[in-house]
């Protein structure tokens, strides 16, 4: 009888919708990130939960109460955790430092329980001019890369596919993401409403096409997609 348990339990483990957490900056954040924008194009998931906190960093996040959190939750089996750093820790510590934290934290992700999948970091919304962009981030998301590539993780390219978008959206509409969009418009890094819907699509577009587990998960929208993919806001 024990031994049906633990197999019913087991196949139940198996069969089990997914779960996603994710842990970031304030970037991912449900107030000023692409998080709840991503949680919305989700269904059908055990959960989609949003871990990120402002501020952080590789090494502070480790400090906070929804670290405790997402290790708890990585103890639910088939939970996927997306890890985004770059913004602050550019701010305190090398490419070669941020390197080494994120690998030291990615292997607690794992060892927790979680299937990790890295992303490079949401573009600030710089430009030299009109249509050319001015990017600080890449630097250390080359460290995500080559971690991802070197471990054989999967990799979300945030980075690349959020600089394309606002090259060739422009500078003067990639103004409307600004948090602050209706009173100073100068917050270049944090995203409104209207940019966590954006952005959170092309995340949630990546995850369709590079996280075969989750790809069933995700609820297309071809109209968004499109006027993306062709630099406009509908």
């Amino acid at each position: 009888m024990r031994l049906s348990l633990v197999l019913i339990s087991l196949v139940a483990s198996v069969f089990a919708a997914p779960s996603v957490i994710l842990i970031g900056d304030s970037t991912v954040t449900d107030e000023k990130g692409w998080g709840p924008g991503f949680c919305s194009t989700t269904t059908g998931l055990a959960k989609c939960q949003n871990l990120s906190s402002s501020g952080k960093t590789t090494v502070t996040y480790q400090g906070t109460s929804e670290w405790t959190t997402a290790q708890a939750a990585c103890k639910t089996a088939n939970t996927y955790a997306t890890i985004q750093f770059a913004h602050n820790d550019q701010k305190v510590m090398t490419t070669a430092e941020f390197k080494s934290n994120l690998t030291s934290f990615v292997a607690k992700v794992v060892s927790a329980g979680c299937t990790p999948v890295l992303m490079t970091s949401l573009a600030r919304r710089n430009f030299n001019s009109e249509y050319v962009t001015s990017d600080t981030l890449g630097p250390y998301c080359d460290q995500t890369i080559a971690l991802a590539s070197s471990k054989g993780y999967t990799l979300l390219p945030l980075l690349a596919d959020s600089l394309a978008y606002i090259g060739k959206l422009g500078q003067t509409q990639s103004m409307r993401f600004n948090y602050d969009y209706t009173s100073t418009n100068t917050d270049h890094t944090h995203l409104n409403s209207l940019g966590a819907t954006y952005f959170g699509r092309i995340v949630a577009d990546e995850v369709k096409s590079k996280v075969s587990a989750l790809s069933s998960y995700i609820v297309a929208n071809s109209t968004l997609s499109a006027a993306i993919s062709a630099g406009k806001i509908l």
